[in-house]
């Protein structure tokens, strides 16, 4: 099977904002893929808890009506233990040299460095917050990205 890159990406620039409108339309929406150290975290708060597996051997959150089991009156009640996934979004950092390779980066794209190598974010246009608020802190965002043992988790 051939993929097709699209011809237009959602990606960060500069200054970009963004405000948390907890409205749980698209992020809890997700099937997120979780780590066991985000289970881990989950079980602090909500002991019995145990991911949906796919049967890849994925884990995943997924609960009734294909929401996040943990979306109750539209908040999240394990915010301070959400997933990797969970905290980054409406985010994704993408190193900048892969991105490269399949298209041509905006003038005002956001880069963050580590070390010697370099990260875009790509976005989902689709998050209503995406806009308002105030500037990401793209800096944090990956930090806590690469801090994770589970950089390689998707949606």
């Amino acid at each position: 099977m051939v993929e097709t890159i699209p011809p237009r990406l959602p990606i960060a620039w500069r200054n970009m904002l963004f405000r948390c409108k907890h409205c749980g339309e698209k992020c809890c929406g997700l099937t997120p893929e979780v780590s066991e150290e985000d289970v881990e975290k989950i079980r602090r708060v909500k002991p019995s808890f145990n991911p949906h597996l796919t049967p890849e051997g994925r884990m995943i959150l997924v609960g009734e009506k294909g929401f996040c089991p943990f979306l109750k009156n539209r908040l999240c009640t394990i915010h301070d233990y959400k997933p990797l996934l969970c905290r980054l979004y409406p985010f994704y950092p993408v190193e900048k040299k892969v991105l490269e390779r399949l298209l041509s980066l905006p003038e005002d794209v956001e880069v963050v460095k580590h070390g010697s190598d370099e990260y875009v974010f790509l976005f989902d246009e689709q998050c209503p917050g995406v806009g308002e608020g105030d500037p990401v802190d793209f800096r944090k965002l990956l930090e806590a990205f690469l801090a994770s043992k589970s950089s390689a988790c998707s949606f």
